[in-house]
């Protein structure tokens, strides 16, 4: 027999604290951390963390491994990673109560990992390129789409010539939660995520998930037609 309906409270009561949801948007960038990093991250002290970690791990939202004695912490998977990203667009805004989480939160906008591709006001105004030039259709919140080619300046830039082999769909629409737009995810979105991390055009930060539009990216994006003056500070 099969279930009337999905249980929402269980994932609601494990992200319904600030901790932890503080730790599972800096695990949205993709990587393992430790309970210390999420700890830091979270404001917490590493014991509490430890305990917020295990809440997260039992709602199946994030998956531990043991590295010799230290314990990494990762999303479990591209669907939570996908609903934190949705959750987020439509949640209220954090208030700002320093000039330093002023700046984070612009650099947040400006470009930024999610989870396994680009997003912010960078990854919508890459998307919009793309599009126009008939890489791909406008992405749709959710929906799966198809490359339909990938001659284009900007991929020849980053030297991508082939979609990456992987399960996953070759493009999806993911909603911004800054911009309001979907911008473009699936197996095309990793590709230029870690090709434009790979030749410096970006660069990540140490303590969060924003990233850095390096003077090389500047330059090669301004060649390319997409001048970063026009891209949301």
């Amino acid at each position: 027999m099969f279930p009337a309906d999905c249980d929402l409270t269980v994932i609601g009561r494990a992200i319904a604290e600030p901790a932890r949801a503080a730790m599972l948007q800096r695990m949205m960038d993709g990587q393992a951390h430790t309970a210390g990093a999420l700890a830091a991250a979270a404001r917490i002290s590493p014991s509490a963390a430890s305990a917020h970690l295990r809440h997260l791990v039992e709602a199946n939202l994030v998956d531990v491994t043991p590295i010799g004695r230290r314990k990494l912490h990762a999303l479990n998977s591209p669907e939570v990673a996908a609903a934190i990203e949705a959750l987020a667009a439509i949640s209220p805004p954090q208030p700002v109560e320093t000039l330093r989480e002023a700046h984070t939160g612009s650099r947040l906008q400006r470009a930024r990992i999610c989870y396994s591709h680009l997003g912010g006001s960078l990854a919508v105004t890459l998307t919009d390129h793309l599009v126009v030039g008939g890489i791909v259709d406008p992405p749709e919140q959710g929906h799966h789409g198809t490359v339909h080619r990938l001659a284009h300046p900007l991929l020849a830039a980053l030297g991508i010539t082939r979609l990456p082999v992987g399960s996953g769909p070759a493009v999806r629409g993911c909603l911004d939660w800054t911009e309001r737009t979907p911008h473009l995810a699936g197996r095309l979105g990793s590709a230029l995520l870690t090709a434009m991390l790979a030749q410096r055009w970006l660069t990540r930060r140490p303590n969060d998930r924003a990233l850095t539009i390096t003077e090389t990216g500047s330059r090669r994006l301004t060649d390319l037609a997409i001048p970063v003056q026009s891209i949301r500070q």
